[in-house]
């Protein structure tokens, strides 16, 4: 998959995360419900928008935030499961919580 196209559902992203919908978007990134294909674990994945991936601010940004948040081991904060890259587009792989939007 290119770096320039956003993932849709049915695409497999690194090798082994298999996309199920977008479950939301920001300015730097969209998250996607996806399964792991090796294990099956329902994960959310964050995936660097491609304008947001060329910045090398918003890179480091982007990866900085992985290591921080993998740091964290508490029940009330996501982990981050892996992180990796798929073509020019860096992704994270974490957790998928089931609940409700507080939107609502």
């Amino acid at each position: 998959m290119s770096g320039e196209q956003l993932p849709q559902p049915g695409d497999l992203i690194g090798v082994r995360y298999r996309i199920e919908s977008l479950l939301g978007q920001g300015g730097m990134g969209a998250v996607y419900a996806a399964v792991n294909q090796a294990t099956g674990r329902a994960v959310a994945i964050k995936w660097m928008l491609p304008g947001a991936a060329r910045s090398k601010e918003s890179l480091a940004r982007f990866l900085a935030e992985a290591r921080a948040t993998a740091k964290i081991e508490h029940p009330n904060v996501i982990q981050i499961l892996d992180v990796g890259q798929d073509g020019d587009a860096p992704f994270l792989v974490m957790e998928r919580l089931r609940g409700e939007s507080l939107a609502d």
